[in-house]
């Protein structure tokens, strides 16, 4: 960062400088592809539109998606080809988009992790999430390589490469022993700062996640001065993490990231209202405190995982704990994103109901309400301890909605919008059903009957879902390369299969 930039940002913080400043230079949207891969078509059509409302960088999760060739064994069955990968980088750049890689080398790293090829590496033995830090030797050999591979197919000059949320430092042995003498943020930055010099060795400026940092602020100063920090904020206070000024005062250039999928979401409950206020209050923060950049996540998954294994080192198999809608359902929260980051917009209830008239072209008071009402529900997460009433309260709400959802009419320009909501809505009603016959299922005796008249009502909920299902391929089938996969028996349509079989053997015998 260039002194005088660094002065003007610490007189800035040091004043309580609150008011909008000019919007960041790096305006980015993401894509992740750790669960959800789209098609190449569709990452194009989401460039082109990216591109037209302002943004100029999109960050790129590719993890098992990307083609290696020096690391073969880390593709999945949805990688792109190195022409694919080209194509679209191309496609980018033509509209003065700069594709920005993340390549995850610490926490988050169970798709390399998982082979054989670098288990050596686990913190863990059994939980493949995180790179041991006192490995740095054997480390630093394997992420040159796979570093590289990322650097030749992108001309960006920044590689992101995570280094967030790593939950097991200090967990083996050896690392416990630098944590009892040094302390955690010297385990970690120790680490970190190997890694973001092999990303300068190859002419890149490397990213990193704020969490760790924020947390652990002690030794900041080991981080090579080049080292750009994006705090992630998802609707908490800015102190969050640890207290924000550390990184402002730090010399680092700051970057930070609002979110349009994250916890609690899930395939069936997105709260809307939550993330729309955070694009638009953590867009403004940034503005003000002259971040050089901005990013808006987009994540498919939680980032943790259910492991399969054979033995104790064998992993067959590691599924997301937790399936999201596909991004191309969130319209709004995009719309909400272009609008807040250049400054269209500094209300979310303005915005909203610009949205709803202009953008999807609905027409009559009560029709935009009865859209901001769907927009508005809070969507409250159902706990493995909720009773049957706090469910029927859910479902009530969601039915009230569906009522008013109904009877707008949209105009041809917005029906594919209009599809989405209304499937995401009724996949939640399909779930809070579902749901409710589940607590039911719990307290269940020996009565013939009860147990009959239960199983009947969860053939037909569970009938309802698999139409579902088929909406959900057929909305979905053009934009992920396999829509099925974020719709199948890991989510709560696998334990309804399971509870239905379950009934059906207690009703024969």
């Amino acid at each position: 960062m260039k002194p005088v930039r660094f002065i003007i940002l610490l007189l800035a913080f040091l004043a309580g400088f609150t008011c909008r400043a000019e919007v960041p230079e790096i305006r980015a949207a993401y894509l992740d592809f750790r669960t959800q891969v789209m098609t190449l078509q569709a990452m194009k059509d989401f460039a082109a539109e990216s591109a037209e409302n302002g943004l100029n960088a999109i960050v790129v999760e590719w993890e098992a998606s990307f083609p290696f060739e020096d690391n073969l064994i880390l593709r999945n069955r949805y990688s792109f080809s190195r022409e694919d990968v080209a194509e679209f980088i191309g496609w980018c750049s033509e509209l003065g988009i700069e594709v920005i890689p993340l390549q995850n080398c610490f926490g988050h790293s169970e798709y390399i992790l998982r082979h054989p090829r670098y288990a050596s590496l686990r913190e863990d033995r059994k939980d493949c999430s995180q790179v041991c830090p006192v490995k740095y030797v054997e480390a630093e050999k394997v992420f040159e390589s796979i570093f590289a591979e990322i650097a030749a197919m992108h001309p960006s000059e920044y590689i992101h490469i995570g280094c967030d949320e790593t939950r097991l430092l200090g967990h083996c042995r050896e690392c416990r022993k630098i944590v009892e003498n040094d302390g955690i943020s010297a385990l970690y930055m120790e680490y970190v700062s190997r890694m973001c010099s092999i990303v300068t060795a190859l002419g890149k400026t490397p990213i990193i996640w704020a969490d760790i940092v924020l947390k652990h602020p002690e030794a900041i100063g080991k981080l090579p001065a080049n080292v750009v920090i994006a705090d992630w904020n998802y609707g908490w206070k800015p102190d969050y993490f640890g207290k924000m000024e550390n990184i402002l005062v730090s010399g680092h250039e700051v970057w930070g990231a609002c979110s349009l999928r994250s916890h609690p979401d899930n395939l069936y409950l997105v709260q809307w209202r939550k993330h729309l206020k955070n694009i638009f209050d953590y867009t403004s923060y940034a503005a003000s405190h002259g971040f050089g950049g901005i990013i808006n996540t987009s994540w498919s998954t939680s980032g943790t995982y259910g492991y399969i294994y054979d033995d104790a080192n064998e992993v067959v198999d590691i599924q997301p704990v937790r399936e999201v809608y596909p991004q191309n359902g969130f319209d709004m929260l995009f719309h909400a994103y272009y609008a807040a980051v250049s400054g269209q917009f500094t209300d979310p209830d303005a915005f909203l109901d610009s949205y709803c008239r202009d953008r999807l072209g609905i027409v009559g008071d009560s029709c935009v309400e009865a859209v901001k009402a769907y927009f508005n529900m809070h969507q409250t997460p159902v706990s493995s301890s909720a009773t049957i009433e706090m469910v029927e309260n859910e479902l009530s709400e969601c039915l009230t909605v569906k009522e008013k959802f109904q009877k707008v009419k949209f105009p041809r320009k917005s029906k594919d919008i209009a599809a989405h909501l209304s499937l995401m809505l009724d996949i939640r009603i399909n779930y809070l059903e579902y749901k409710i016959i589940d607590v039911r299922s719990q307290m269940l005796r020996s009565d013939a009957g009860e147990v009959e008249n239960l199983s009947d009502e969860l053939r037909s909920v569970l009938s309802g879902c698999e139409k579902l299902r088929k909406r959900f391929v057929s909305l979905n089938g053009d934009y992920l390369k396999d829509a099925g996969q974020s719709f199948n028996t890991w989510t709560y349509y696998g334990k309804m299969k399971n509870l239905a079989v379950v009934l059906s053997n207690i009703v024969k015998h």
